[in-house]
């Protein structure tokens, strides 16, 4: 039932995603009252690259604190200091884990980034940061990937990627509900979890 439940969420967030970023003007599926054209935007025009702050530190180097640090797949580790202060989409330059469900992350506050994810920060609060990093992870990022064993995402490239966004107070209803869906999907993954490792639980302690 839970795997049921899990799937049919999938299913649900891949159709919604289709049909809210589209190549047409608008999307074909809207909230209520929202009704203007999307405008399309390179990421140049919208967002600061701040890639020049980040430091990369060997594991052995590492000063152990409460700072997440970050590689091109999420935190890696905790550490004392900081390169940003703020909000940020991280973007894996390379080393991605998976190239079909390319790493964009949202980041707040203190942080701590390496030399292997971009760090982008919106040109002014017009633009919503979590509609943003959906936007991103929606498009096939594959094609714009260089290289062989370790596809990497050049920062020029990736400038000069085209979005279509809405006025603000869509992109941020759009982010919620998105951001709601993953919510929802972790919470029942962790529950199979769960289910999974009691059952594993009963057949080694009840059937000898």
């Amino acid at each position: 039932l839970q795997q049921r439940k899990l799937r049919q969420l999938k299913l649900l967030k891949n159709a919604l995603l289709k049909r809210m970023f589209t190549a047409k003007k608008s999307p074909t599926l809207r909230f209520r009252d929202f009704s203007k054209d999307w405008k399309l935007h390179k990421l140049q025009d919208i967002t600061d690259r701040l890639d020049n702050a980040r430091v990369p530190v060997t594991a052995s180097k590492r000063i152990a604190g409460s700072t997440p640090y970050y590689g091109a797949n999420g935190i890696q580790d905790y550490v004392k200091g900081y390169t940003h202060d703020g909000e940020f989409l991280l973007v894996a330059e390379d080393g991605a884990n998976n190239i079909n469900d390319y790493p964009v992350i949202c980041a707040k506050g203190k942080i701590w980034v390496n030399n292997h994810t971009h760090v982008l920060q919106a040109k002014n609060k017009k633009i919503d940061i979590l509609f943003l990093m959906y936007a991103l992870k929606f498009l096939n990022m594959k094609k714009y990937l260089v290289g062989g064993g370790r596809s990497k995402l050049n920062a020029e490239t990736m400038m000069k990627l085209a979005l279509k966004l809405p006025e603000l107070d869509e992109e941020h209803n759009i982010g919620v509900l998105i951001k709601n869906m993953d919510v929802l999907i972790t919470q029942y993954k962790y529950r199979i979890q769960k289910i999974n490792k009691f059952k594993q639980f009963l057949l080694q302690n009840m059937f000898i």
